[in-house]
């Protein structure tokens, strides 16, 4: 496909029949430069990170309409998944519905299930990504996000995995504003790092089809961070985050711990995240923590929403291979039933790791700061894994995150950690002196 003029992309071209006859109708749509080149990225994921009137959800309903009435596309299935059912129904489906009837290439409209079937037999499904696991299911040739980034990764990782319609490789498109770089959507698409994947930013400053005052009357409502992230779809600290990102740079992360962690200290916490000040929906993590010869501590984490039960048959065949000093469980309120199971499992699995059980009188935001020497100093590192990402992404937002389960764990199996520690340097200390 040929450069087309900046801003305009003159050759629409559908063909929806009508009355039994094949009637062709050239349609030229308007599209800003930013807009035009993400709609014509060949990358298989393609983000739209942009300011706030930017274009983003038109240009995500256009992408996708034009794509599912390709030839490639036709009688294929599409999806389109909103934040909430309301951010659905009143921006996204809305946007999406009319431009299709301006498009002349709506043929049928559900309400329920909300459904819109194209001229050519295509159909997109519309559906909220407030509960993941409902995305599951169907096998697709095309996702866009809208509202990408108030969204959680777990709906972008289930989706992922649906892009495979009549053995084809289907694609995703995510628009959204940008929430920091603890966020997933900056992992996935803003550091640039990841295969077959494209991230165009818009200010909205760029979009001329704009009112002209709209940007000068915003702008001065905001603060310069806030200008940047919603009006300059700028990736920034997020205001207000305990640590800023220069703690979080390339150089926390390795591949997997040095061998010489094995000669020193070892712990592996869990928090099943049950606790007074959980949060619904929470993470279970678990976290695995040594310290090697220098004095630098090495993280891994795992995170999980799974049941009590299966939670400790986890933690225990993790306690298993990773071969701790101690394991580390919370007992505030009901919490110690969960030591009482890990102590039966390790029986059961004829491993005898002593549980250190911690219980908490200091406010979980407290204890979570003690992480931030740690990281200002640069003494501790987190092996690239899932978990892992997910950690550092609750430390980023910490203490505006939605979650914190990750931090939590880390804290505690720190604090065991200094405590064994010290124990270790006593007991040494008296045989000298003996």
């Amino acid at each position: 496909m040929g450069r087309k003029p900046a801003g305009i992309d003159p050759d629409e071209e559908f063909k929806p029949s009508k009355k039994g006859e094949l009637k062709t109708i050239t349609k030229t749509m308007r599209l800003h430069q930013i807009q035009f080149d993400f709609h014509h990225s060949q990358a298989l994921y393609r983000g739209f990170v942009g300011g706030i009137g930017s274009g983003k959800s038109y240009v995500g309903a256009y992408d996708l309409l034009r794509r599912a009435m390709s030839e490639d596309g036709k009688g294929r299935l599409y999806m389109v998944i909103s934040p909430t059912y309301t951010i659905l129904q009143d921006a996204t489906m809305r946007t999406i519905y009319q431009l299709a009837d301006e498009l002349e290439i709506t043929k049928e409209k559900w309400k329920q299930p909300p459904r819109l079937v194209l001229s050519n037999g295509s159909e997109i499904i519309f559906r909220s990504g407030d509960d993941p696991d409902r995305l599951r299911g169907p096998n697709l040739s095309g996702i866009w996000m809208d509202e990408a980034s108030l969204m959680s990764e777990e709906v972008f990782s289930i989706c992922i995995g649906r892009l495979r319609e009549g053995g084809r490789m289907g694609f995703l498109t995510a628009t959204f504003t940008p929430k920091g770089m603890g966020h997933w959507t900056y992992s996935v698409f803003g550091k640039g790092e990841r295969d077959n994947t494209a991230l165009f930013r818009s200010k909205t400053s760029q979009n001329p089809f704009l009112a002209r005052e709209f940007v000068g009357a915003v702008s001065q409502q905001y603060s310069d961070r806030q200008a940047s992230q919603e009006l300059d779809g700028e990736f920034v600290d997020q205001e207000g985050a305990e640590w800023p990102n220069s703690h979080f740079g390339e150089h926390i992360w390795v591949d997997d711990f040095p061998k010489d962690c094995e000669t020193k200290i070892k712990t592996l916490a869990v928090d099943p995240s049950k606790g007074r000040d959980s949060r619904h929906g929470d993470y279970s993590a678990i976290v695995r923590l040594s310290r090697d010869t220098k004095g630098i501590l090495y993280c891994d984490a795992t995170m999980v929403k799974i049941d009590s039960e299966k939670l400790v048959n986890k933690f225990v065949a993790e306690a298993m291979d990773f071969e701790p000093d101690a394991l580390i469980v919370e007992t505030n309120q009901f919490q110690h039933l969960l030591a009482k199971q890990i102590l039966t499992e390790c029986q059961n699995q004829g491993t005898d790791i002593p549980i250190i059980q911690l219980y908490n009188t200091i406010n979980k935001d407290v204890r979570i700061r003690r992480l931030g020497p740690y990281l200002a100093n640069r003494n501790i590192r987190f092996r690239r894994s899932e978990g892992s990402r997910l950690l550092v992404a609750q430390l980023r937002e910490f203490p505006l995150g939605k979650f914190d389960d990750g931090p939590d764990a880390l804290e505690m199996a720190l604090r065991a950690m200094i405590g064994i520690w010290n124990n270790r340097r006593t007991r040494v200390s008296r045989r000298i002196i003996a």
